[in-house]
């Protein structure tokens, strides 16, 4: 029988040879992907019922011990670990490395710039008509703010939630800021505004129902209506401040998990975990302090476009626990900084004796209330995670990460500042110190994640040549007079075909004498002042269609 060795190292020797012999870079002239058809009419499905407590516990817990217990997922991290095997990267990028548009996200403002105005607006307003009575047509029976659900005089339905007493405006202001981001972002949201009305306009409809003792459902009454009042803060003039949020088109069917896919969904084809727009969500929601984003905050709708296709659309929800606050009450120090139960930092913490201290564990001053607790001291933008575990998020590479940290640096200081501004918040010392503080956290997700690619991006070409961005540059994070590219061809196997030649602080490579129909690559790597080491490698492989005219193929970015 042969020595137990060769059973160990086989199917490291047959990793080697499937990686050593792989072949080149997939090349092609036909169109980059940037839909994908997942809108295909299908029956109607069933609603996902969401269980709250049971989202929890499956992500805190079975999530947590299920993972060492999996041999795929211990195979995959133990060959991470020693190098010999790849990370999985996302299976929805095209050969730009980009996300197509599809119903679960499209292109927005990083591809197709928004001005401030647009940026403000985001998916649209969510102002309920005041020509005539807003009827409560059901109680707001999940999660823990006080609102209810209206019908204003023109029949559009919205939910009304109200900030708690002594955190007035917190709630209110970051459900309506990261709305506005995330849609810029390119994701689905509700049409989502600050609102004040006096209550003499509310009236309760003939079938809304309230939670009684025991359990028991029963009619609504003035005296219900009061009592959610009560605890609300009354502004001048007996008005209330609140988020009005129009309820979506379409038939709701549930939430979607951050992994696995919906079997009643044949466009669903991608896992969830592998999906790059939910991998790189998780830079962005760093940058918010979203900590909640997970399964519970997410929405199905069966909707039907403008073509008569019915299809599944998905959307990200419940806003109100970002940057400090916690919808009730703000966030504690330790919301980013680790999950509730970490069995990572549990550990180390029982075998330090309580000698190990965590940066959060002495909190800052809150200085402004309306804001909460939102602090830059101890953010890591690598090292940030929700409150409970998100598959999606644990499986972000690098590349998902410089993916989500473009588009959060895409956002300049007036864009940030417009953003902002649509929270009302009345402090304007509040208002500034938001928009201090993201914007000096979008430089630290930018310098983070740039720092593990090279971020050179938006690739062109023209009669001169093939033309990049650098984003460092752009973001102002580095000096275009203080860098050099340093470049080589390619051929279509991905092989060294060309002289190493280098550009300072120019950003387009010349190209003269390349045979025509053919395909070609530049590799190109970049050195920063101060640095010693150039940065890991993009490649950007062309088509020379004739002399002087290129296509854009494929980009590649080196882990």
């Amino acid at each position: 029988m042969p020595h137990s060795g060769f059973w160990i190292l086989t199917p490291v020797f047959l990793l080697w040879v499937l990686i050593g012999c792989s072949a080149g870079p997939h090349l092609t002239t036909k169109p980059v992907k940037w839909t994908d058809p997942d809108n295909k009419t299908i029956p109607k499905p069933k609603e996902i019922e969401e269980n709250q407590a049971w989202d929890i516990l499956d992500h805190t817990l079975f999530y947590e011990v299920g993972k060492p217990l999996d041999l795929g997922w211990t195979a995959r991290r133990a060959g991470n670990l020693l190098n010999l095997a790849p990370v999985k990267q996302a299976d929805n990028v095209n050969a730009l490395d980009e996300v197509p548009n599809s119903s679960w996200y499209t292109n927005r403002h990083f591809l197709h710039p928004m001005t401030p105005e647009e940026l403000a607006r985001g998916p649209g307003l969510a102002l309920p008509d005041t020509g005539g009575p807003w009827e409560i047509t059901e109680d707001k029976s999940e999660g823990g703010t006080a609102g209810f659900w209206i019908r204003d005089a023109t029949g559009t339905r919205f939910i009304l939630k109200f900030d708690s007493k002594g955190n007035d405006e917190m709630a209110s202001s970051s459900e309506v800021i990261a709305t506005k981001i995330l849609h810029a972002a390119g994701y689905n949201v509700p049409k989502n505004s600050v609102v004040t009305f006096h209550p003499s306009i509310l009236r309760i409809g003939p079938k809304v129902k309230v939670t009684g003792p025991g359990g028991v459902r029963r009619p609504m009454t003035e005296a219900d209506l009061q009592d959610i009042l009560s605890r609300i803060t009354v502004q001048p003039g007996g008005r209330l401040r609140c988020v009005a949020s129009e309820f979506l088109k379409g038939v709701p069917v549930g939430v979607f998990d951050y992994h696995g896919r919906r079997r009643d969904d044949p466009n669903d084809r991608v896992d969830h975990e592998h999906r790059r727009e939910l991998r790189g969500l998780r830079v962005i929601a760093s940058w918010m302090n979203d900590a909640d984003r997970r399964a519970a905050n997410t929405l199905n709708f069966y909707v039907t476009d403008e073509r008569g296709r019915s299809y599944i659309k998905h959307y990200l929800i419940d806003m109100g626990s970002c940057f400090g606050s916690n919808n009730l009450m703000p966030h504690p120090p330790k919301y980013g900084n680790e999950y509730v139960w970490d069995p990572r930092t549990v550990g180390l913490s029982l075998f330090a004796l309580g000698l190990y201290k965590k940066a959060w564990e002495d909190p800052l001053p809150m200085k402004h209330p309306s804001l909460g607790y939102f602090e830059n001291e101890t953010f890591r933008p690598g090292r940030w995670v929700p409150t409970y575990p998100n598959p999606a998020f644990e499986r972000c590479t690098n590349r998902d990460g410089y993916w989500g940290a473009k588009i959060v640096m895409s956002f300049s200081d007036e864009d940030v500042a417009a953003m902002v501004r649509t929270g009302h918040l009345s402090d304007p010392g509040a208002e500034a110190e938001l928009t201090r503080l993201l914007i000096e956290r979008r430089d630290m997700i930018g310098r983070h994640w740039f720092g593990r690619i090279n971020p050179l991006d938006r690739f062109s070409a023209d009669e001169r040549g093939i033309r990049f961005e650098d984003l460092a540059v752009r973001g102002r994070l580095a000096s275009a007079s203080e860098t050099t590219y340093r470049y080589r061809l390619l051929n279509a196997q991905g092989k060294v075909a060309g002289p190493e030649r280098t550009l300072r602080g120019e950003t387009c490579i010349p190209m003269t004498g390349l045979p025509p129909k053919q395909f070609y690559g530049y590799e190109v790597r970049t050195l920063r002042a101060g640095q010693t080491a150039w940065s890991r490698y993009t490649r950007v492989y062309f088509y020379t269609s004739e002399p002087g005219r290129y296509q854009i193929v494929r980009v590649e970015r080196e882990e």
